[in-house]
């Protein structure tokens, strides 16, 4: 007698689909959101790829002088087009935390959590929110679309409420949830830990170091990041060494070598326990240590993406270590942007390179540690017809009815 066909229902929303269904709402989202790292890595890699390039073509320079070569016009120079492909790798740098909160609401929401997600994420990247505000932004869409799915509406405003006004409204809530977190809790935040590293400045230079790379690393780009690099780069800019005091370029330094932790870590964790992560994560490990070439902590930004409450502890103790060991060392960079692309303005390269190796083997084994202590979740059925049952020999046993 053949095999009864078993039937499901289909799911709701993508993030119901695949090993994850019917477990409790945080795994089913951090599942969906690992398997967003096939989509986002290749799109990171090639913006790093294009950073690269244009520092490699242009000069650590480019960074400041791209508007006025783009504005020149003169495609028979090579800066010109270093300083192009720097502005396409960067805008798609910026563009990534309206992908996420988008792809997070549309997993939570289906179709309806789209629109507030990607608005949502315009409002993040407004503020500059690094990883976790367009994490934060995406949740929320998702959330309130589907509160606001439940509430019943006469069958005359279905149509428009679900067309027009549910994400209208999901966007609203969204946008001003993103706008008052920027202003209630990112810029009070970063003008406390401003006083901070200024008082830390003259009492303790180790500790403003592991400061500065807690920093650097702990929202991979966002307006904490960037605090720290606006702190390290007002002693750098004009620097004049009768003029400054070299604690200045040390502190660029440690912030130089903290955004280089986290990817070069994280490179490093995929080459060191393989069987932690996807494919998807070891194919991406090729590529991101560009980034930390270059001193720039977005490249951790899939990893952080499919397992944040694991990766960016980890990035931010690599980076307390590679910030501690610089100030320490009294390594000094002056200029701020380039990484290793700029070593003709790095002092003391030897000692530097030591903190970015030590801060990259803490990131990978904290890395490593913390996903090997992760439960894995089993993998469900995922066919929906009963596979007939093998005998040893490969053939198939009789049917029995």
């Amino acid at each position: 007698m053949p095999h009864p066909r078993t039937r499901t229902a289909a799911p709701s929303v993508p993030m119901d689909q695949g090993d994850a269904q019917g477990r409790h709402a945080g795994v089913r989202i951090g599942r969906w959101l690992a398997t967003g790292v096939p989509w986002f890595a290749p799109f990171v890699a090639i913006s790093a790829v294009m950073n690269v390039l244009a520092l490699a073509l242009g000069g650590p320079d480019i960074t400041d002088t791209a508007d006025q070569v783009l504005g020149a016009g003169d495609w028979s120079q090579p800066h010109t087009w270093a300083a192009l492909l720097l502005k396409i790798g960067s805008s798609g740098l910026g563009f990534l935390p309206v992908g996420v909160a988008g792809y997070l609401a549309y997993g939570i929401a289906g179709r309806p959590g789209l629109i507030p997600g990607l608005l949502g994420g315009m409002a993040a990247m407004g503020v500059q929110g690094g990883v976790l505000v367009p994490l934060a932004a995406g949740l929320i869409a998702g959330g309130v679309t589907v509160a606001l799915q439940r509430i019943p509406f006469p069958a005359t405003l279905r149509d428009p409420a679900a067309n027009v006004l549910l994400p209208l409204l999901a966007a609203l809530i969204t946008s001003l949830a993103a706008f008052v977190a920027a202003q209630l809790v990112l810029g009070p935040l970063a003008a406390w830990l401003h006083q901070k590293m200024a008082f830390l400045e003259f009492q303790n230079t180790a500790l403003l170091g592991m400061f500065l790379g807690l920093m650097v690393c702990c929202d991979l780009g966002g307006a904490i990041s960037r605090t720290a690099v606006a702190f390290a780069t007002v002693g750098v800019s004009g620097y004049d060494a009768s003029k400054f005091s070299p604690i200045d370029i040390t502190i660029m330094a440690a912030v130089m070598a903290a955004g280089m932790v986290p990817p070069l870590g994280m490179t490093l964790a995929t080459l060191v326990r393989r069987t932690v992560f996807s494919d998807a994560e070891r194919a991406y490990g090729k590529v991101s240590w560009l980034f930390g070439a270059a001193s720039l902590p977005q490249g951790a930004v899939p990893f952080a993406l499919s397992d944040p409450l694991r990766v960016i502890p980890a990035g931010m103790a690599g980076g307390a270590v590679s910030g501690a060991l610089v100030m320490t060392f009294g390594s000094t960079f002056t200029v701020p942007y380039g990484g290793l692309l700029a070593v003709g303005d790095l002092g003391r390269p030897l000692l530097f390179g030591v903190a970015v190796v030590a801060g990259a083997l803490v990131t990978a084994a904290v890395a490593v540690g913390l996903k090997s202590l992760r439960s894995p979740v089993p993998l469900a059925p995922a066919a929906t017809r009963p596979v007939p049952p093998r005998a040893r020999n490969g053939r198939k046993a009789s049917a029995t009815a």
